[in-house]
């Protein structure tokens, strides 16, 4: 599969490098507005470095669109429109709007609408999804430190959406309640956040996301009758403390150390070429978003609200 990587900062430099040793690809080109970025992030790349993303449309077959968030629909509409396969960075777009008629787009043109929520493909986080029935409480803390590469959105969209399409895929039944409160402390939008989400079921979870923390801290906690799963998004690890006999046991399990993206791009692959549905779709992508945004409303509301 020819393909292309539109924005080569710092996630499409890893999505350059990765693609590169895939066997399942052919890296054709890379696009930036900036030629600077081009020449210092794909140094050694046998491959066309465009500044106008027009001129790659008969070089490829699909494309990585990793611009900033500004970007998504305007780029990931254009290939589409062309009859290209689409993977386009979190969150999916802006708007719900934009969104839907992506994933309109996409399913006229019959072609692939992915989007790149990295932490669905962490091993970690795929063998404790095997094991979730009815969670009761969920944990989350995405904490890390400041980078100027996603001023444009608040933490909710840059980091927590993440977690919020995760456990999204766990309890379907609907979310009853948001509360949450953050602030602003090095831009103008909140950077650090605390949210409450009450479920239909009855799930409580509580996340927490920073981007100016000093320790980069991703765990996942999740509890439910007679087993407790803590994932170490960063360690790719989960230990395990389980009931049984009417004792509690702790486990540590082997997990196959593959990397995320690795992981992530070999399911894009075999989505495309018809093998089932293994990728996070524009309508999961669209769930993730959603919920993100009534998050990031209140946030924005006056304290008095």
């Amino acid at each position: 599969m020819r393909i292309a990587v539109i924005g080569t900062g710092a996630m499409g430099s890893n999505h350059l490098r990765v693609l590169r040793q895939l066997p399942e690809f052919e890296l054709t080109c890379a696009v930036d507005i900036h030629a600077g970025n081009l020449e210092k992030n794909c140094q050694g790349y046998d491959i066309a470095k465009l500044t106008d993303y027009r001129q790659a449309l008969d070089l490829v077959d699909a494309v990585m669109v990793a611009a900033p968030t500004l970007e998504h629909f305007a780029l990931s509409r254009f290939f589409l429109e062309n009859g290209k396969h689409v993977m386009v960075e979190k969150p999916i777009s802006r708007t719900l709007a934009e969104a839907d008629e992506l994933i309109a787009l996409a399913a006229a043109r019959r072609r692939v609408l992915a989007v790149g929520h990295l932490e669905r493909f962490n091993p970690a986080v795929q063998y404790a999804g095997a094991l979730v029935a009815k969670p009761l409480f969920i944990e989350v803390q995405r904490l890390g430190s400041f980078s100027p590469r996603s001023l444009d959105i608040d933490v909710i969209m840059d980091l927590m959406i993440h977690d919020l399409d995760i456990i999204l895929q766990w309890d379907q039944t609907g979310v009853r309640e948001v509360r949450a409160s953050g602030v602003p402390i090095i831009s103008q939008r909140s950077d650090i956040a605390n949210v409450r989400l009450e479920f239909n079921s009855g799930l409580v979870a509580n996340l927490t996301a920073s981007r100016v923390s000093q320790e980069k801290t991703r765990k996942l906690r999740i509890f439910q009758k007679n087993l407790y799963l803590s994932v170490d998004y960063k360690a790719r690890s989960v230990k395990m403390f389980h009931l049984r006999d009417g004792r509690i046991l702790e486990e540590y399990p082997a997990i196959e150390d593959v990397e995320p993206l690795a992981n992530l791009w070999r399911n894009f692959a075999r989505t495309v070429a018809g093998e089932g549905n293994f990728i996070v779709s524009g309508r999961d992508g669209r769930a993730a978003l959603a919920l993100a945004l009534s998050i990031s409303d209140r946030l924005q509301a006056p304290r008095d609200a």
